[in-house]
């Protein structure tokens, strides 16, 4: 948990100032979307080894992993001494590189109890969430520091709102390593032997229930899309497992079942609506509204605030609805959210500077802020409910190895951050006067979709 809030709180407390930094470097504002997108560009190559390695351990993983964090911030916050975008990419992609999400997501899948599995996922959602929150709450502290220090190797530096963010967080996640090297202990895979488990008494159930004179039945009751054909769409194709080792991608395809599949998708959708989102803030509210670092902090900080009540809401909704169900339901507000955030008027009317602010259906900063306070909380409670999803239609083969279900579950949605991220970038560099469209508009688009997968797949994403 402890190391999620840091993540997460490191990812957030860059974003407030990135444009103003990629602006210090000499670069073009729009790079700020590559400036937080190389970050988990660089964590997708990781995450296969990171996946390898919690095979055997989960401490010696993390203690590298955080010290990566720890080296790859220092880079970044010295890069303005350099004058360097290159420097502040490389700390970027160091940072990357040591990103703890698979190892996260695997602890979560390997060493929970399936009763506790979705208030654990939501545990994590509020973990990120008061990382969410924290981040850019300290980000609006760091912006009324600016003092020149000098530190060893790199010489004279200076700490302000720019620099502070990573000068800190590399402070913190070297403590962090400290405390994991001294105080943290393997747990027991409880939650993996619980899966094995469910998975032998269900295969008893169908092995009793299925009897010879089904063979003339109708094939297509076992293939319908909506009722959750077990044996055709949701079971892995038999085959010797001892022909493929479980360190191959080809086992994964293998074992990868339909369920699967469609968790992946929404997990990917949905990160790239939230970095449309939260990625471009400050570069939209710079251009649109005239926000300094302060500003964007505050709106992030609003938005960390009140994901905090709806991920706590989001376990306890849990013990009485289905995943799915709810699921549904948080889609349909962060689409909701998104809607609420486009700009009517510059689909009519783009040739002015000026925003169209004297139009009513103009997006001013009261209804981005109202709009953006609704997507972001949606898209962060659906979190917990797609990870739960995923965790539990996975079958027990994708549970172990090294392409295993956390860092399927990683890989897509560090791809989606990633992607998001760059296309924010080049959102940016088509035009900036439009970006608020440009990214909202295929946001929402992607959230109809996840909405309309879960709905027509809803049988067999229950469990």
């Amino acid at each position: 948990l402890l190391s999620c809030y840091l993540w997460m709180m490191n990812h957030y407390i860059i974003e407030p100032s990135s444009a103003y930094y990629a602006s210090a470097l000499g670069t073009n504002d729009a790079l700020s979307g590559i400036m937080l997108g190389a970050a988990p560009w660089f964590s997708l190559i990781s995450a296969i080894g990171y996946s390898f390695w919690t095979n055997y351990s989960y401490k010696t993983p993390i203690l590298f992993a955080a010290f990566l964090v720890t080296i790859g911030n220092l880079l970044y916050a010295c890069a303005l001494s350099y004058n360097s975008m290159t420097m502040c990419l490389i700390g970027r992609a160091i940072s990357g590189l040591g990103a703890p999400r698979i190892i996260n997501r695997r602890y979560v899948a390997d060493a929970t109890p399936f009763s506790l599995r979705t208030a654990a996922s939501a545990a994590f959602a509020m973990a990120t969430a008061i990382g969410s929150a924290t981040g850019p709450g300290i980000a609006i502290l760091l912006d009324r520091l600016d003092f020149d220090f000098n530190l060893p190797i790199f010489g004279k530096q200076n700490f302000n709102g720019m620099t502070g963010p990573g000068f800190l967080m590399s402070f913190f996640w070297a403590l962090f390593t400290i405390c994991i090297l001294f105080l943290f202990k393997e747990p027991k895979r409880t939650g993996l032997d619980e899966l094995r488990e469910k998975e032998n008494s269900t295969s008893a159930n169908l092995s009793e229930e299925l009897q010879p004179e089904d063979d003339d039945g109708d094939e297509s009751d076992w293939d319908d899309h909506s009722t959750g054909g077990m044996i055709s769409n949701d079971k892995p194709q038999s085959y010797d497992d001892d022909e493929v080792s479980t360190s191959s991608p080809l086992y994964c395809l293998k074992h990868i079942t339909r369920p699967v599949v469609i968790c992946m998708s929404l997990i990917f959708m949905k990160r790239i609506a939230l970095e449309s989102i939260v990625g471009s803030t400050s570069v939209i509210t710079k251009h649109r509204y005239g926000w300094s670092i302060a500003n964007v902090g505050s709106l992030h900080l609003a938005n960390g605030i009140i994901v905090i009540p709806v991920s706590a809401m989001s376990g306890w909704l849990s013990q009485y609805h289905e995943d799915r169900y709810l699921a549904l339901w948080f889609l349909a507000i962060t689409f909701f959210g998104m809607m609420f955030m486009v700009d009517v008027t510059d689909i009519v009317d783009s040739s002015n500077d000026t925003y169209n602010t004297d139009k009513f259906f103009s997006v001013g900063p009261v209804k981005y802020v109202i709009g953006s306070l609704i997507a972001f909380s949606g898209v962060e409670a659906c979190e917990s409910y797609t990870a739960s999803l995923m965790s539990k239609v996975v079958p027990s083969a994708l549970a172990v190895g090294t392409f295993n279900s956390g860092l399927l579950a990683t890989l897509v949605g560090t791809l989606g951050r990633g992607v998001g991220d760059a296309f924010i970038t080049a959102m940016g560099l088509l035009s900036i006067r439009n970006l608020l469209n440009l990214l909202i508009i295929p946001g929402a688009s992607l959230m109809a979709i996840s909405f309309f997968l879960i709905r027509y797949y809803y049988g067999i994403l229950g469990f």
